[in-house]
């Protein structure tokens, strides 16, 4: 089988003859054949960027009660100690960059009658398309974007209890709920799952997006293939995510980046990535080297992943059948 403007035999007879004279259809349009869409990313992303400044990303959060309250009467002496009720969260930036490499020859070689698409803008939305595949497996602390210097990921936002996120004890977040933290093991049922809807829910604050692996999306479809009903939201069909259900207030879809046997519940207003103000998708100028004929850019983006609460979340790691 002959590739690029070479013919093939069969179906051609005179290949010769046919090289020299015939030329392949070329199609001007880049497919992808590898990059997987992220739900996830469009979910905390679809409410606009927040752009912020500074050295790290630094936020007030109430971790107590004040105490010095209640009923009274008459002349009582009422308390005045002072409480300190709210403690500083702090999370750092996490930079990440894609190289853009073009060798100065094929890109010569691809202008003029020899472009059917250019080499230039082919590179640079690989590399773009590369930077978010990276970007949506370190959200989830999937492999390789799974290091120190990587993103804070839900696994280890939601982690368990006796860790700390943003400097703050995991003990306390979760208190209101019972104290449970994220739940382990179990399969997908109505049962683990409304127990889970339950831990995150505050009066009408409830998730609004329920994330599975694909075989978890497939139990639990199959629980509501009895019910012969499919309540879908507009949203997520205009987005082009046309593969959901609800339960409850949530859309429930599958990403291909949820680490297995997890499924994961998000109020989306409290769960945000922020983005540097001054490194937001910035893209170096084309650089040669002095000892080699290729360009080289850079794409760079400094961010991070932002809980405001994490008792409005729910994790449910260890599925049976997820």
């Amino acid at each position: 089988m002959a590739t690029g403007s070479s013919l093939s035999q069969p179906p051609i007879t005179l290949i010769n003859t046919g090289n020299a004279i015939t030329r392949k259809y070329f199609t001007p349009l880049l497919a992808d054949s590898i990059f997987k869409p992220s739900p996830f990313w469009w979910t905390i992303t679809r409410l606009g960027k927040k752009l912020r400044g500074g050295g790290s990303i630094v936020w007030a959060n109430v971790t107590s009660e004040e105490t010095t309250g209640g009923a009274y009467w008459g002349v009582q002496m009422l308390d005045t100690t002072p409480t300190d009720p709210i403690q500083p969260a702090e999370i750092q930036w996490k930079a990440y960059q894609e190289a853009i490499v073009i060798p100065v020859l094929d890109a010569l070689m691809n202008e003029g009658e020899g472009e059917v698409i250019s080499l230039v803008k082919t590179k640079d939305e690989t590399a773009m398309g590369s930077l978010l595949q990276k970007l949506s497996r370190a959200v989830q602390g999937s492999a390789p974007q799974n290091t120190a210097i990587d993103l804070d990921s839900i696994p280890a936002i939601l982690g368990s209890l006796g860790g700390s996120y943003a400097g703050i004890t995991l003990a306390n977040p979760w208190g209101c709920n019972g104290g449970a933290g994220p739940s382990s093991g179990g399969a997908i049922s109505f049962a683990n799952m409304m127990s889970d809807y339950m831990a995150a829910s505050q009066g009408n604050e409830q998730p609004d997006r329920i994330f599975m692996t694909a075989l978890g999306y497939t139990n639990f479809w199959a629980l509501l293939s009895q019910q012969q009903r499919q309540i879908e939201d507009n949203e997520t069909i205009r987005a082009g995510f046309k593969m959901h259900f609800m339960f409850n207030n949530s859309v429930v879809m599958w990403d291909g980046f949820v680490p297995s046997g997890e499924m994961q519940m998000i109020t989306s207003k409290y769960l945000r990535p922020v983005f540097h103000s001054r490194d937001y998708f910035s893209v170096d100028p084309f650089v040669q080297p002095t000892n080699q004929r290729v360009i080289v850019s850079r794409i760079y983006v400094m961010l991070n992943l932002q809980a405001l609460t994490l008792r409005q979340h729910a994790r449910r790691t260890s599925i049976t059948n997820g």
